[in-house]
């Protein structure tokens, strides 16, 4: 089976590095300096568990060397989804499966405008990782939950296939038959957990602590809740409740929102796509949304990144 990766950051360099040592046919889109150093050293992925590195079956920046692919593993950042969506057509075929694994609802959307929804395959992943160098991918926890699914039911033989394989470097994969129910779950903390995060500049151990912030957060989460059942899903309120209980009491207080993390760093945000995404559909279908609507406006300035 040929795979190719569209989105050779952490996430999408983990699961490369997965797929490889699965005995998998590995290809890689990637630009840059990243492309350089995927192409001549591969990709090493640093863990609890040691040091891994890897090398590719084909590293290109032109979609039509990789060529068609059995299977293409969808995971750029929420900003770059369109353009990335239209590079890799020469990678997609009648029978390619797109699975996304990007954060929020918004990339799957937009491959849905662009490609056959019986190809779509939207999932989550809550693996921390960060991208230390070109080339270089940190794994720095030990969860590495990932769910993923067709968008609408049908026969999941390459899905069973890709999570057993993945099952056996380590990886909790799961092939759900339904799997936008666990997604909209994880949004319902991630948009509020991203904009509370960077409005306070603080890792969850420091904002979480008290009454008044506890009580943010759960509105927060509330209010895509509402989104949810607006658009169809089963979301209860009692997410949001469960929500707040584990983030206060389980949680490793050291964990920063990815978002923070680019902010931090001057990088552009996925802004649009996860919180943008909020106010827009929450503003379409009648819906307020105004923790989601003031850190939107707050967030804007950094958008694109600072030098």
């Amino acid at each position: 089976m040929k795979i190719g990766i569209v989105g050779a950051g952490a996430i999408g360099g983990y699961f490369a590095a997965q797929l490889v040592e699965a005995g998998y046919e590995v290809v890689v889109l990637a630009r840059g300096k990243n492309r350089d150093v995927l192409k001549s050293d591969g990709l090493t992925l640093t863990s609890e568990k040691g040091v891994l590195n890897v090398k590719f079956a084909a590293v290109s920046d032109d979609p039509a060397e990789l060529g068609i692919c059995n299977v293409v593993l969808f995971t750029v950042k929420g900003q770059s989804t369109d353009q990335a969506a239209e590079d890799m057509r020469p990678m997609i075929g009648p029978k390619t499966e797109i699975i996304s694994l990007q954060n929020g609802l918004y990339g799957i959307e937009r491959l849905a405008a662009k490609y056959d929804e019986g190809q779509l395959s939207p999932g989550i992943t809550y693996i921390p990782a960060v991208v230390e160098a070109p080339g270089q991918v940190l794994r720095t926890g030990s969860l590495t939950r990932t769910v993923f699914g067709p968008l609408h039911p049908r026969d999941m033989a390459i899905h069973d296939e890709l999570a057993a394989a993945l099952q056996k470097q380590g990886t909790d994969a799961i092939a759900l038959k339904e799997p936008m129910k666990e997604i909209w779950t994880k949004y319902v903390v991630l948009a509020p957990f991203h904009v509370i995060g960077c409005l306070t500049r603080l890792p969850v151990g420091g904002w979480i602590g008290t009454e008044e912030m506890q009580d943010l957060f759960f509105r927060a989460m509330k209010e895509i809740c509402a989104l949810g059942r607006a658009k169809g899903a089963d979301v209860p309120d009692t997410i949001a409740e469960k929500q707040v209980h584990f983030v206060k009491t389980t949680a490793n207080p050291k964990t920063k929102a990815s978002m923070l993390e680019d902010l931090e760093r001057g990088k552009p945000l996925e802004l649009e796509s996860i919180v943008g995404w909020v106010c827009r559909e929450s503003k379409k279908l009648g819906l307020e949304s105004p923790i989601h609507d003031m850190a939107y406006a707050l967030l804007l300035a950094h958008k694109d990144g600072h030098p």
